[in-house]
């Protein structure tokens, strides 16, 4: 009797835990998002293919973004930074206030420490945009008002 409850038990417990994770929309679309955030980090920051991350993006970027604007932010505004040498998926939001989605990843490179990396996806999960904003330590921020003192 004991191992008939002890059974039934086990099986609710293993139909509630797989009901739970079944995949929803939003799942999906995270996952697909974060593909091609994946595939643009590859390209821009570690193959320093700037034209082929150009291919991630959503045809509207691209009208706007040509090969030679790409070519000049990898050469100039990348170049400050240095090599990638981490990367960490921190959260995904859903914006349906702007029908947007918000991928953050933080970043470490060889001359800023604390990198945040925002990638923009549209409702159909196109890449809109990227933003890439070094985080200024606590410790480097008192040596500065220390210094205007």
């Amino acid at each position: 009797m004991k191992k008939k409850i002890t059974a039934l038990v086990l099986g609710a417990l293993l139909s509630v835990s797989a009901a739970a994770m079944a995949a929803t929309p939003d799942a999906e679309m995270m996952s697909t998002q974060q593909v091609k955030a994946s595939a643009w980090i590859d390209a821009m920051l570690i193959k320093n293919k700037p034209v082929d991350s150009l291919k991630v993006m959503a045809p509207e970027f691209q009208k706007n973004v040509d090969e030679k604007k790409i070519t000049q932010f990898h050469q100039g505004d990348l170049k400050k930074l240095g090599k990638l040498t981490a990367s960490q998926f921190v959260s995904w939001t859903r914006i349906p206030q702007a029908d947007q989605d918000q991928m953050l990843y933080l970043m470490s490179f060889e001359k800023e420490k604390l990198v945040r990396c925002i990638f923009i996806f549209d409702k159909k999960g196109n890449l809109q945009n990227f933003v890439l904003s070094p985080i200024k330590q606590a410790e480097e921020q008192d040596k500065k008002d220390t210094k205007k003192k």
